[in-house]
């Protein structure tokens, strides 16, 4: 679409030269995916889940009352299916988890490197062509069109009935009008009237805007790196199965104390 578009722009854009001392100066424009961690310590965080603790709390009971039973009561081995059952459906819920949340790592860093190399139109050496979404260097001339995710962080130049959808950045559902004119300009606005941010969507209008920052300096990378740093961060449901681990925790250690003074007061009876 744009390789035909060959003659005079307003815009000339960046020339090859310019193009590599930006991308050596700046970086190129993809995000730093996070650190990971061993696969071992990956597989023993599902171990922290609330659930799975009140399994595992559940199976040391489980535990107990079955030596008591074939000990104490001389009752079969039959009596350790039931704790076995429940450390069996503890690894098998944990290894399941675990191989799933692997496959979909898998799936959205092959989405995430595909989107990488989605065609974005720019100007460069005076004409309008395409080239990876990946390849965008601070200074380029980006042609902006509906439909069309924004690949960085850049400042208009000109635009006609430019309406952005910055949901993924500031939660807002109505679509942001944009404007380069200085008095269309909003005071209340969540980033400015005249910056559109990379992740961010164009739902109408077309335009051009010069790229200020890529890849981990742009508004997402910078809070996608904040993601990875506040991990502490919990959900409501979190800290409802958190709070209720918490009291099956404690319901527990009371069973387990009583069921300690009785097999005591059993021995001593028995004693006697």
């Amino acid at each position: 679409m744009y390789s035909s578009m060959t003659t005079n722009y307003h815009y000339k854009g960046l020339t090859d030269a310019q193009v590599l001392e930006s991308r050596k100066k700046y970086g190129s424009n993809v995000l730093t995916p996070p650190k990971q961690e061993p696969l071992w310590k990956q597989y023993l965080e599902k171990f922290g889940d609330p659930l799975i603790i009140i399994l595992m709390i559940t199976g040391v009971l489980a535990i107990s009352v079955s030596c008591y039973e074939f000990w104490g009561l001389h009752e079969s081995k039959a009596v350790f299916f039931e704790p076995i059952g429940i450390f069996v459906a503890i690894f098998l819920a944990t290894g399941l988890a675990f191989y799933f949340e692997k496959r979909g790592e898998k799936g959205a860093n092959e989405l995430k490197k595909n989107e990488d190399d989605d065609p974005v139109g720019v100007i460069r050496n005076g004409n309008a062509i395409e080239i990876p979404r990946k390849d965008v260097v601070v200074g380029d001339i980006l042609v902006i069109q509906t439909g069309q995710e924004i690949p960085a962080d850049a400042e208009l130049l000109d635009s006609v009935s430019l309406h952005v959808d910055e949901s993924t950045l500031n939660g807002e559902s109505d679509p942001a009008y944009k404007s380069a004119d200085k008095k269309d300009m909003d005071a209340n606005a969540s980033y400015p009237t005249n910056h559109l941010m990379r992740g961010t969507k164009v739902m109408e209008g077309h335009g051009y805007c010069r790229v200020f920052a890529v890849g981990d300096d742009t508004e997402s990378g910078k809070v996608s790196e904040a993601a990875q740093i506040d991990n502490s961060i919990k959900t409501p449901l979190n800290e409802q199965l958190d709070g209720l681990g918490d009291l099956i925790t404690n319901i527990s250690y009371v069973l387990r104390q009583q069921l300690s003074w009785q097999n005591y007061l059993c021995i001593s009876i028995g004693l006697r």
